[in-house]
C-alpha cells in the first residue's frame, strides 16, 4: 500500500484497523476520511470490505484504490484531474 501510495503521489498519512467486532465500520472509516479531510483511501483489495465489492457509501466521499487488483473507484468521474495545491496530478 506505502508504495502504490507514493507511486501515484499520495502522502500515506494514517492506517486505520478495525475488528470483526467494530461496529458500522464503513460508517466509523468515513467519519475518520471526513475529519481528516483524507483524498482517497487505499486498501489490499475488495476483498478488504467482508469479502464484498468496495462501498459506494464510502465512493460517496473519497477515491477508493485497491493494490491487487490495482483500481480506483473514483467518487467524481468529470474527466479531468483533480487540482492538489494549484497543480493538477
Amino acid at each position: 500500500m506505502r508504495s502504490l501510495a507514493a507511486r501515484l503521489g499520495y502522502n500515506l498519512r494514517k492506517t486505520v484497523a478495525f475488528s470483526e467486532n467494530t461496529h458500522q465500520p464503513i460508517q466509523r472509516l468515513v467519519n475518520v476520511v471526513r475529519n481528516l479531510g483524507i483524498e482517497a483511501v487505499i486498501v489490499p483489495g475488495p476483498q478488504h470490505f467482508d469479502g464484498r465489492k468496495v462501498p459506494a457509501e464510502l465512493v460517496q466521499v473519497v477515491d477508493v484504490i485497491t493494490v491487487d487488483p490495482e483500481a480506483t473507484y473514483a467518487r467524481r468521474a468529470t474527466g479531468e484531474l483533480p487540482e492538489m495545491n494549484g497543480v493538477q496530478r
